[in-house]
């Protein structure tokens, strides 16, 4: 961690100009899965950033999870939106948890790592930047729906 509590690790979330413009809104997109069962289906979200794109992955129940996925995912997205590329996933209340949740995702090499965005504590070192870029995007980006 940096002397801010920022884990250099994880890029910084990105400020996404138009979160009412998606790029893609897809309720039933397949991913695979080398785990049993051979895949799943989420409600994937895409939107531009300043140098890139977003992708917003929500568990749907269907298939394998979004998190046992994580590497397949990361790699279906990398290749359909080449560039600098910002993958979260996203839990709704009662998926596994009390309360809704969201988590960046980064996979390098054979290892993939998880952040909490949404919530976190008020101790967790990231928890100003995480709020106001929740003020800012994340809490109308996790309601946006293309048309």
């Amino acid at each position: 961690m940096s002397p801010s509590g920022h884990d250099q690790h994880f890029p910084l979330l990105p400020p996404v100009p138009r979160p009412d413009e998606l790029v893609l809104d897809d309720p039933a997109w397949t991913f695979p899965s080398v785990c049993a069962g051979g895949g799943g289906m989420a409600l994937l979200r895409v939107w531009r950033t300043a140098d890139g794109h977003l992708a917003i992955v929500t568990e749907s129940g269907v298939g394998v999870s979004i998190t046992n996925s994580a590497e397949e995912i990361t790699a279906k997205l990398r290749a359909q939106f080449p560039g600098r590329l910002t993958v979260m996933e996203h839990w709704r209340t009662g998926d596994g948890a009390d309360h809704e949740r969201l988590d960046q995702v980064i996979v390098t090499g054979r290892r993939t790592r998880w952040r909490p965005v949404w919530p976190i504590p008020p101790t967790n070192p990231d928890y100003a930047v995480h709020e106001a870029w929740m003020r800012a995007y994340g809490d109308a980006l996790l309601v946006a729906r293309d048309g």
